[in-house]
């Protein structure tokens, strides 16, 4: 097996056995009965809620039954992304898992090392004999990375615990207690195809970036392949549009885009003019940008040239990345946006970009700022209800405990900060009155793209701190 070589094979059987079913969002059926069946045959209690989130309950350990519950929290569904040469099937395929010594990673696909890791430590810590703890409860959500939906709906009566740690975090040595708020913002425009005036069909593509999670990438400042694909597009001139696509996720950096089109001009030296410019200016930060041009068979029908000049140029204006820094916490993103899909269908397109911020009305503002833009080249506009900003409490008395338990272990001072990402916390305390709340995690990195990797070491030392930490905390 992959971890024979790793020490702590209790919590990475429990992540292979996780990997092995397909569990993309709205697709979690599968990985509930999972996790139910794993509590029965391992002695826990365990509920599911209408919603689909699963609950497993652990009895205290000798010594501990005066201490107050604990809840730990994280998410079972994945963001799936693959290669476009991966023939990998998520309604089926287990994801096929590669140790190269140093980290853990997928073939050709995203990990989902988040949020499953969550749920390794957490299963790994209450069925480890070795453990010592208070009442454990186990909060598993659905649907996370595609509106939070097991965190909006779940049952509050499944949770006593007043005490919350989310194991969703992508950075050991940091405790989260904050993050951004976020919302989608939906614009279509509809047209009628007309006869194609022109001679020649060509796809054009970007491709070769790295993509990744629009939270907590989106201050590396890494390349968007619909922004590149439409400043390509506007330097063509004269032609004609027939498709234009790009994006998987709303949470997802999007790492390609194509267009097909017409033309009767020469493209080929603009073509590779863009691809020299834009390349100098990811040099540094997304280094493996290709635009591609190949010549296919002709459409016959193309989108008519008023309207195709709206959508390049909508595409070419709406601001995409980050917007502004945070004034209050150094370093960390305040508010952006990711235009994260863009589709054509017959007679319509649809363009999708994700808003976050850690300020509320700065969410809102921006949001506005895009509504006029889109809605200024004739696109209609429907908002999403969104999801809440997490605010920082720094004396929260569970950060004080586990950053003095955290000091006591490694002899180091943890960094207590907020994340520009959504993270379920926020929600969870606003439903639940009085849940002081804090979020950890190992080292993950590339989350929600194909190259997402996770650190074997750090994974280690985080699950292991989880334990000393639940151990101290009388």
């Amino acid at each position: 097996m992959w971890y024979d070589s790793l020490k702590d094979k209790r919590m990475w059987k429990i992540f292979e056995e996780i990997s092995r079913i397909p569990r993309e969002s709205g697709n979690e059926k599968a990985i509930g009965d999972f996790l139910l069946s794993w509590a029965e045959e391992n002695g826990f209690r365990a509920e599911r809620d209408e919603t689909g989130n699963v609950f497993i309950y652990a009895k205290a350990t000798e010594g501990y039954e005066n201490v107050a519950p604990l809840a730990l929290q994280g998410h079972m569904d994945m963001v799936c992304v693959k290669t476009p040469e991966s023939t990998h099937d998520f309604t089926k395929d287990p994801i096929e898992i590669v140790y190269d010594g140093k980290t853990v990673r997928a073939k050709d696909t995203s990990l989902g090392a988040d949020n499953g890791i969550a749920i390794a430590m957490a299963l790994s810590l209450i069925s480890d004999p070795k453990s010592q703890h208070g009442p454990i409860e186990i909060m598993i959500t659905v649907s996370e990375e595609t509106g939070l939906t097991g965190a909006f709906n779940f049952d509050t009566s499944k949770i006593s615990a007043k005490r919350l740690i989310n194991l969703d975090s992508e950075e050991e040595g940091i405790i989260y207690i904050g993050c951004a708020g976020g919302v989608d913002l939906e614009s279509g425009i509809t047209f009628k195809r007309e006869a194609n005036p022109y001679r020649k069909g060509y796809r054009i593509e970007v491709k070769g970036l790295l993509g990744g999670h629009s939270g907590g990438d989106i201050g590396k400042e890494r390349g968007n392949a619909i922004k590149i694909l439409a400043r390509t597009l506007k330097s063509l001139g004269k032609f004609g549009l027939s498709e234009i696509s790009g994006g998987t996720k709303r949470n997802v950096i999007p790492s390609s885009a194509y267009a097909v089109i017409s033309t009767d001009s020469r493209i080929e030296k603009k073509i590779e003019k863009a691809e020299k410019e834009i390349q100098g200016e990811l040099r540094n930060c997304d280094p493996g940008l290709i635009i591609t041009l190949e010549m296919v068979e002709n459409p016959k029908t193309i989108i008519p040239s008023k309207k195709r000049k709206k959508i390049v140029d909508a595409l070419f204006t709406a601001p995409s990345g980050v917007k502004t820094m945070s004034s209050t916490i150094k370093g960390i993103v305040e508010t952006s946006n990711n235009l994260a899909i863009v589709e054509t269908k017959e007679n319509s397109l649809v363009v999708v970009n994700s808003i976050r911020s850690n300020i509320g009305s700065a969410k809102e503002n921006h949001k506005e700022v895009l509504k006029a833009i889109y809605s200024s080249f004739g696109f209609k506009n429907e908002e999403s209800d969104g999801y809440p900003e997490w605010q920082p409490n720094p004396d929260s008395p569970l950060l004080k405990e586990v950053e003095k338990i955290y000091k006591d272990i490694t002899g180091k001072k943890p960094k207590v900060t907020a994340i520009h990402a959504g993270l379920e916390c926020g929600i969870i305390n606003k439903r639940l009155n009085g849940m002081d709340s804090l979020s950890i995690g190992p080292d993950l990195f590339d989350v929600h793209s194909v190259n997402e990797h996770i650190i074997a070491d750090s994974a280690e030392r985080v699950n292991n701190l989880l334990k000393e930490m639940v151990r101290r905390m009388k």
